[in-house]
């Protein structure tokens, strides 16, 4: 089920939209600059649920004419738009209730929903006092087994289950019948406690905003493996945002979009750690980067540089971004914002399939003789050109037959990358040789 939002004219926002599939479990992670609109987005997906979300959160003069929210789902467009008499949004569209049931935001203090429960903890402490001393509890040992894998200890390995009715509450025993209740634990405590309870409830989309906020790092990098366990065991999909390195460097590809702002419309891509962290916090001390798609043609281009002796003046990194648009994106971003310093300072080599396109025509842009490394490796088995040491026994079906082949020859051969690049520079002297002499004058002052 696709759940698409646009907004428009929300405080500093002109236009932002954001597509959401909630039948699609997995993690998605939100990054962006400060006051990009990430905190706005998360209230918008909220006020579906809770339509005097802005009325009570935003600051006065963030809802005016012409502001507006829009949900697109299944086929149907339900509106909110200003009312001129409320001097707040307004809507006269009835949003199916069966679907505001499958999505949940949390936010921060004092927003949060998880800050809404202190009053129904309190309310069945006499209930919960009686569980204890009757020892009338249950062991909730999945919840036991992500605090302790989230904090890497076992200090709630006697952590209980007490069950009010429908509702469950945890809670840790002590000496003399006496107890902590988990609102009674540290933020970071409770909130993976409300979190853990939102998964297993029975939404289908949970937004989280500031997931980071009460965890140290540690704890933040360690969380995200159980959240994308629990997304596939519970076919539950997690939106956060967050503004920590050690959470993005954690996620898989697919997983980590960069919300800007592009010709005053707001919108998420799909990108790499490294684009972000370029973006984000920057890379100093290095004279020279070399800007690329993956890590293969990183690691061909070190490759290249150390058995060919390619001399360096200046210090250098080489950065896989991910992805050829992201490359260039990320190279005309600096020219504005001189993250990686003065434009000729950055290089950005993209497999020769961008060769003629827009980005591989752009100025300190070079593309390489080979359609992509692994491309080229595979063209040359299908050509006889490059042979194995035996029959391939994988079958290789569907897309992107050049990557499962690099892969398969890695698991039944033990082929890596190293192989290729040796391969390569042996069956290909002239092709790579041009590259060299790319890198070079890159490297080195002008003679």
């Amino acid at each position: 089920m696709q759940l698409s939002i646009e907004v428009s004219n929300i405080q500093h926002i002109s236009k932002l939209r954001v597509d959401l599939n909630i039948n699609e479990s997995g993690l998605t992670c939100i990054v962006g600059k400060n006051g990009v609109g990430k905190t706005t987005l998360i209230k918008s997906i909220r006020n579906l649920k809770i339509s005097d979300t802005f009325s009570k959160m935003a600051q006065a003069g963030a809802i005016k004419p012409g502001s507006k929210i829009s949900y697109m789902c299944n086929g149907a467009t339900y509106n909110f738009e200003y009312d001129h008499e409320l001097e707040d949004l307004n809507s006269k569209d009835v949003f199916p209730q069966e679907l505001k049931k499958q999505i949940e935001v949390e936010l921060p203090i004092p927003w949060g929903q998880r800050f809404n429960t202190f009053q129904s903890i309190s309310s069945a402490d006499n209930e919960i006092r009686t569980a204890v001393m009757l020892e009338e509890y249950h062991i909730p040992e999945e919840l036991i087994q992500l605090l302790a894998g989230v904090y890497g200890n076992n200090k709630f390995a006697e952590l209980k289950e007490v069950r009010v009715g429908r509702s469950s509450f945890y809670i840790m025993p002590l000496k003399d019948d006496r107890y902590v209740r988990e609102d009674h634990l540290s933020s970071g405590e409770f909130f993976l406690i409300s979190l853990y309870r939102k998964i297993k409830g029975s939404s289908k989309l949970i937004v989280i905003d500031e997931i980071d906020i009460s965890l140290d790092a540690a704890a933040q990098s360690r969380l995200i493996k159980w959240l994308r366990d629990f997304c596939k065991a519970e076919n539950v999909s997690i939106v956060f945002t967050t503004h920590s390195m050690a959470i993005m460097r954690t996620m898989e590809d697919g997983e980590l979009h960069y919300m800007s702002c592009e010709e005053d419309a707001i919108t998420t891509r799909p990108v790499s750690y490294n684009y972000v962290k370029s973006v984000l916090f920057g890379f100093s001390g290095w004279d020279r980067y070399i800007l690329t798609e993956d890590p293969a043609l990183e690691g061909f281009f070190k490759f290249l540089i150390t058995t060919q002796k390619i001399p360096s003046f200046y210090t250098y990194q080489i950065i896989p971004v991910g992805g050829g648009d992201n490359v260039a994106q990320l190279r005309q971003k600096n020219i504005g914002e001189g993250f990686f310093g003065p434009e000729n300072n950055v290089l950005a080599i993209l497999d020769g399939d961008y060769e003629g396109t827009r980005n591989g025509r752009k100025n300190q842009t070079y593309c390489i003789p080979f359609l992509s490394i692994e491309k080229k490796i595979f063209e040359d088995y299908q050509n006889g050109i490059f042979t194995l040491p035996a029959p391939l026994a994988e079958q290789l079906r569907g897309d992107k037959l050049d990557k499962k082949f690099i892969k398969a020859i890695k698991r039944e051969f033990g082929i890596s990358h190293q192989h290729l690049y040796y391969y390569l520079n042996e069956k290909y002297p002239d092709k790579t040789k041009e590259i060299c002499k790319v890198l070079q004058d890159f490297l080195n002052m002008p003679i």
